[in-house]
C-alpha cells in the first residue's frame, strides 16, 4: 500500500501515480483527474513510465514520485 505524496493517506488501489483522489480532485477537478488517472494508468499498462519500470525492475529497492521530485534526468 502506498501513501498520498500530498496528504499522506493510504491508497489502496494499483495506481501508478501516488495521489488519492480526494487530492487528486481538490488540485486538478475531478473531469481532469479521472483524464490523468486513466492516461497514466495506461501508460503504465503499456510500459511508458520510465519510474514505473525502474522500480519493477528493482522490486527490492522501490524509487518514489517524491524521491526524485527535483532532480535532473540524464
Amino acid at each position: 500500500m502506498t501513501k498520498c505524496v500530498y496528504c499522506n493517506a493510504d491508497i489502496s488501489d494499483n495506481r501508478s501515480m501516488e495521489i488519492c483522489d480526494r487530492c487528486g480532485v481538490q488540485v486538478w477537478g475531478q473531469k481532469m483527474w479521472a483524464a490523468i488517472k486513466k492516461t497514466t494508468d495506461n501508460a503504465r499498462d503499456n510500459g511508458d513510465l520510465a519510474l514505473y519500470k525502474e522500480q519493477e525492475a528493482e522490486k527490492g529497492n522501490s524509487l518514489k514520485w517524491k524521491d526524485v521530485v527535483g532532480t535532473r534526468a540524464a
